[in-house]
């Protein structure tokens, strides 16, 4: 058997540093898969928590609404009858 000369070496390290890049990107792959389908998930979960705040917000802000124009009316009704009255 010749002996291992430092190109042969080399060469070794080079074709053992082309595996494991290959087996790191192989790797980094299915990494970014799974953080697309977390990112995906915790997207939908926002969503649904945001539906289910806005919910409640919003018949507040009806029900705020609707108190507003009753105010209201009795304001003009008041202030009409204040005008009609010399």
């Amino acid at each position: 058997m010749p002996p291992l000369t430092v190109t042969d070496v080399l060469m070794f390290l080079y074709v053992v540093v082309a595996v494991m890049l290959v087996v790191v990107l192989y790797h980094v792959l299915f990494i970014a898969a799974d953080l697309r389908k977390i990112v995906r998930r915790i997207n939908d979960v926002t969503e649904e928590l945001e539906s289910v705040l806005m919910k409640p917000i919003s018949m507040v802000d009806q029900i705020l609404q609707w108190v507003l124009e009753r105010v209201q009316k009795k304001h003009r009704k008041r202030e009409k009858k204040s005008e009609t009255k010399p």
